[in-house]
């Protein structure tokens, strides 16, 4: 009778004892930041807590590109505790839609890669179109002529100056040294290129009053190769 007992209590034991395991449950793994200007930076804190009744174990933290910086509270977790996740996402560079997503990796048995996403949208403040200028045409096309808009689509006024070129043979004008909220200047370029060269290649360079964005360098590039 005694070695039927023990076998019982070994039976309602092991169940217990397997299911023994640590829980990454995060409060909420999606951060919306909304429309945020080019340039600037968004920070948020994600929180997440082992559910689980043994220590969540984090082994390493990365994120889908250099852009978003992540540091965690500690690397491990007693059941029922809590961590942090702070996240740093820089928009310089970035247009439109954007989301970014964080990894943290743990010894969670459900799931070895937890995922917090930081999602939105980014504005720049000043909009060029297009953002380089190339040429494709034999020597006989050249000079070559092209317009660049800039518009403002920020809140305030911008001023614009010191308009240069890399090249003697590269030449630019801009129609306006103000641009107010919601309207366009334009950059004329012409280039008379070295007809001894098969290529160009060059920059448009302007200041700006934007403090996201107080320089602009605009690739112009030719290829004057005559076609057969």
């Amino acid at each position: 009778m005694m070695r039927y007992l023990l076998l019982l209590l070994t039976f309602l034991i092991l169940p217990t004892t397997a299911l023994a395991a640590p829980h990454l449950q995060a409060e909420t793994a999606l951060f919306n930041f909304g429309r945020v200007a080019e340039g600037s930076k968004t920070e948020h804190t994600f929180r997440f807590q082992n559910t689980g009744d043994t220590p969540l174990i984090i082994s390493k933290v990365r994120s889908s590109c250099g852009c978003t910086a992540a540091l965690l509270s500690a690397k491990e977790l007693a059941p029922g505790e809590w961590g942090e996740l702070k996240t740093t996402f820089n928009s310089k560079g970035f247009q439109g839609s954007v989301t970014k997503t964080v990894y943290v990796y743990s010894n969670d048995p459900d799931q070895q890669k937890a995922r917090f996403r930081l999602q939105g949208q980014v504005q720049r403040e000043l909009l060029v179109s297009p953002r380089r200028i190339q040429f494709s045409a034999g020597k006989d096309k050249a000079p070559f002529a092209a317009t660049i808009n800039l518009r403002n689509d920020g809140t305030t006024n911008l001023f614009l100056s010191n308009l240069k070129t890399t090249s003697e043979e590269l030449q630019a004008e801009l129609s306006s040294s103000q641009l107010a909220p919601g309207e366009c200047v334009q950059i004329t370029i012409h280039l008379a290129p070295n007809t001894d060269k098969s290529r160009f290649a060059g920059y448009i360079t302007l200041r700006t009053s934007s403090p996201r964005a107080p320089t602009l360098r605009i690739p112009v590039t030719a290829v004057l190769s005559d076609r057969q």
